[in-house]
């Protein structure tokens, strides 16, 4: 096996994903929760506002002028907190929701929400949509939610500093235990690299709520790598270099994939109205800002990545025929 090298354990790597077409909406743009809860200050702004996306919202959003965000506030560089001030999230997803926010003449509100309850949580209205883990599949698209694409994401194990186990794939984890979230896509890809390379010595998992309680299970031994998006694990590593480093997946063995906005099947002017914003953002160069800012611009999407339900083409509000 190979070693462990800088560049591999510290750096994300670009992935390359075949362009999509645009959706024709976007010509319209020129788990439990914590109760805790916060709102975006971002009062709609004339020089941006823009009346025909802001009447693709449902009504409930445009009489109350709020959307409300959730997602679990546990993923830095996407969504985190700051160590002084636990009740507002930062990160990317906050700040490109607040750029979002005024285009469609409405604040954004968040609540932090533990992954399990998250999809459930869109599907009955306890949030307008989820913004931060939800990774975009065909089974979501076509049955579960409505998704915007709003970035690429790498995938990635977390490890004790310096790697003693030398893993530098799943595959390499065969009789090793890895953590993973509760009720998540990472568990799938782990059980199916096992099955195909571990059958005589599989791959163990452990599930935890959110990255916390699994980054100090890794800590304290419980388990030998924490499974998640690289750019997630990388701020980990910055923070305490002397306890930990992490991997990128290679592609051939988990292919990136998109992140995405979830909103209900019920309400496909949400998804429209969400996706024509972040056209807008993309096309003015305030999108590229944010994911240069955090210093993950490999990140970004391209306007012709910017379409609802990209995997299926399934449209907003369908659901396919099983």
């Amino acid at each position: 096996m190979r070693s462990s090298s800088p560049s591999r354990t510290r750096h994300l790597v670009r992935a390359t994903i075949p362009a999509v077409a645009v959706i024709g909406v976007l010509a319209l743009a020129g788990c439990s929760s914590s109760d805790t809860a916060a709102t975006a200050e971002t009062a709609p702004a004339d020089d941006v506002f823009n009346q025909e996306l802001h009447d693709l919202l449902p009504q409930s959003i445009q009489d109350s002028g709020v959307i409300s965000f959730g997602a679990l506030w546990e993923t830095p560089p996407v969504i985190g907190v700051d160590a002084a001030d636990a009740t507002t999230p930062i990160g990317i997803a906050p700040d490109l929701a607040a750029k979002i926010a005024p285009i469609l003449g409405v604040k954004a509100e968040w609540s932090n929400l533990q992954w399990p309850a998250q999809l459930p949580g869109v599907q009955a209205g306890t949030v307008d949509a989820l913004f931060g883990q939800v990774t975009i599949t065909a089974e979501r698209e076509q049955s579960i939610v409505d998704l915007v694409p709003f970035q690429k994401t790498e995938e990635g194990l977390l490890l004790p500093a310096g790697n003693p186990k030398d893993v530098e794939k799943l595959a390499d984890a065969c009789g090793l235990t890895i953590a993973v979230p509760v009720g998540s896509n990472q568990s799938e890809k782990v059980k199916a690299i096992s099955d195909a390379e571990c059958a005589s010595d599989p791959i163990q998992m452990a599930e935890y709520q959110g990255a916390t309680a699994a980054v100090q299970a890794l800590r304290a031994g419980t388990v030998d790598a924490w499974f998640d998006t690289a750019a997630s694990l990388q701020a980990i590593v910055d923070k305490d270099s002397a306890t930990f480093t992490s991997i990128v997946l290679p592609e051939s063995e988990i292919p990136a994939e998109f992140g995405g906005i979830a909103v209900a099947k019920a309400n496909p002017g949400l998804s429209k109205a969400i996706a024509g914003a972040l056209k807008v953002l993309i096309e003015d160069g305030s999108y590229d800002a944010v994911y240069q800012e955090y210093d993950v611009a490999p990140m970004a999407i391209t306007v012709d990545e910017l379409v609802i339900n990209p995997t299926t083409g399934t449209a907003p509000g369908e659901v396919a025929a099983s």
